[in-house]
């Protein structure tokens, strides 16, 4: 008992620690400024019904990730990047909890231990765990929702139907409906064995269905009886990006097999032993469980489901990596043979890495010379310091492997790994991440412009063709800025020259630009956002003084 408490607690322990070290410290990245910018016009407006970007509506994702930042502000002094990763970050760690209880409860404490350190140390769990998004909540809300269902199955009252539909209905609110719609598809598997269907269909399932849904409803239902000017609809918009993105997209068309990559990529380094996995149910799926047996249905159902979808994109599959999780662990519990050669693959995997790491001294050098990238001082140090410290972890670990075992509560073949992969994982989350950081440019751009134009009306300052959010939320103004739509817009602009003006654009519409601005303007901007020798210089934002210029 106390090994199992100990374990718990590190586990816990190590959870927080790689989701929430220096979640702060770099810049906001692309879809994250849309969070930020929503939850900022709503802190100045005291509107938090009505979400706008710039002061145009914007009702594409529900309301309640907005409102968990609003309320987080407070405690972290106000809004920035740090409050803004926080609800993805406790997110993570509901479903490392979701996930353990899962494990633990279908198989064993052991099985649940290691899907949990696997989840943790997997490279798309932690990457959006760490963003500013509503992806995590979206995976958080569906695996809580499996996890209250197998632990309240053979319970079916009121009570359990309430709390299920609770889960998966604020869930909804997060980022879409998929948080409603796969955990039941999921669990239908197993409501239809035995005869279990029967105590589903109840007045009370129905009854619980209605008053989760109704509170789902409410924030909708208030926004458009109170919106006055508003243009967008919430439960409107919730049809355009569910249902008929799902069955006619209109963006984000990616080919129909590409979740097949998408999912190793997100499941790594973890991929060799998972596909180890895939191979053993294939050999035994006449000897398999019925908790098994429904864990890979259940892989499959959320699979096709989002493969059937005409929209695509790799995070939309996040909610597959928890029942990755699980099955890689059920097979290092209970596939031998299995376990053995992918333990072998997965140890070659880690070697390679270990010595491209170790190797890296040589290997910057001719990285520079074909890309241009020059890795900054503190990615040098990490990564070699990652290549040396990854070998001594699994040294020790082979010594004590049974302690080691024990303290993690893991199967005793794969403590080395798990060990080894934290130490490989935290260094490039906690810290090699974190030096890049320094390469992100729309934040130094953003902060440059606040200061050389400090006291500028928000309406003397535009963007040409497309607004940026990152930006406008650095900017910090009371007020929305304009937006230039095209040629004719930016010449009247130009020709009011009561005031101070700042036009601001992205490099790729400079093209559209060269009928209304000089080509030495063009050529020579006030202010630019830097440009490294490896990036795309076409998202790259300038601003001219139009005030110095004409």
């Amino acid at each position: 008992m106390d090994r199992y408490k100990k374990s718990d607690i590190l586990l816990a322990l190590a959870t927080v620690f790689l989701l929430f070290w220096a979640l702060g410290e770099r810049g906001l990245w692309t879809s994250e400024g849309r969070w930020a910018e929503v939850t900022r016009e709503m802190l100045i407006t005291r509107d938090f019904f009505h979400p706008t970007i710039n002061g145009a509506p914007y009702f594409d994702k529900p309301l309640l990730t907005y409102w968990i930042i609003a309320l987080i502000s407070p405690l972290t002094r106000g809004l920035n990047e740090w409050t803004i990763r926080i609800p993805s970050a406790i997110s993570g760690l509901l479903a490392i909890w979701a996930t353990v209880s899962i494990g633990r409860r279908l198989w064993s404490d052991r099985v649940g231990k290691t899907a949990g350190w696997i989840l943790l140390s997997t490279y798309g769990f932690l990457f959006w765990a760490r963003t500013g998004t509503a992806d995590m909540e979206n995976l958080a809300a569906i695996t809580l929702a499996l996890a209250w269902y197998w632990s309240r199955r053979d319970r079916p009252k009121f009570s359990t139907f309430l709390v299920f539909y609770l889960i998966a209905f604020v869930g909804s609110l997060t980022k879409g409906l998929t948080a409603l719609v796969v955990p039941i598809l999921v669990v239908l598997p197993d409501v239809f064995t035995g005869g279990r269907w029967k105590k589903v269909l109840r007045p009370s399932h129905l009854l619980a269905v209605v008053l989760a849904g109704s509170i789902y409803l409410i924030p909708f239902v208030y926004a458009s009886i109170t919106r006055g000017g508003y243009q967008e609809n919430g439960l409107a918009m919730v049809f355009h990006e569910n249902i008929q993105r799902y069955i006619h997209p209109f963006d984000h068309r990616g080919p129909f097999y590409c979740y097949l990559y998408y999912i190793p990529i997100l499941f790594l380094p973890w991929t060799p032993l998972f596909l180890a996995a895939c191979t053993g149910t294939v050999r035994k799926w006449k000897k398999l469980d019925s908790n098994t047996r429904w864990l890979i249905e259940a892989f499959l159902i959320v699979f096709l489901f989002f493969s059937v979808s005409g929209s695509r994109r790799s995070y939309y599959i996040l909610p597959i990596l928890p029942l990755c999780a699980l099955w890689t662990a059920v097979f290092l519990e209970k596939d031998i043979a299995i376990r053995h050669w992918g333990i072998r693959i997965q140890v070659g995997v880690l070697t390679a890495l270990v010595l491209l790491e170790v190797m890296s001294p040589l290997i910057w050098p001719v990285l520079e010379k074909c890309t241009g990238f020059v890795p900054p001082n503190g990615l040098r140090i990490a990564t070699l310091l990652s290549g040396l410290a990854v070998p001594g972890s699994l040294v020790i670990s082979l010594w004590r492997t049974d302690r080691v075992s024990a303290i993690l509560g893991t199967n005793r073949p794969v403590a080395p790994l798990v060990a080894s992969m934290l130490v490989i994982m935290g260094i490039l989350f906690c810290w090699q991440t974190e030096t890049l950081g320094t390469y992100r440019t729309e934040r130094p751009f953003a902060l440059e412009l606040k200061h050389k134009f400090a006291g500028t009306c928000p309406e003397n300052v535009a963007f040409f063709h497309k607004v940026s959010t990152n930006v406008i939320f650095y900017l910090d103004f009371p007020r929305p800025v304009r937006l230039l739509p095209d040629q004719d817009a930016v010449r009247r602009f130009i020709e009011d020259r009561s005031v101070t003006r700042v036009l601001i654009s992205r490099r790729r519409y400079l093209p559209k630009l060269a009928s209304v601005l000089p080509a030495s303007m063009l050529e020579r901007p006030d202010l630019t956002e830097d440009i490294y020798p490896w990036e795309k210089t076409s998202k790259k934002l300038v601003a001219w003084d139009l005030e110095k210029a004409y």
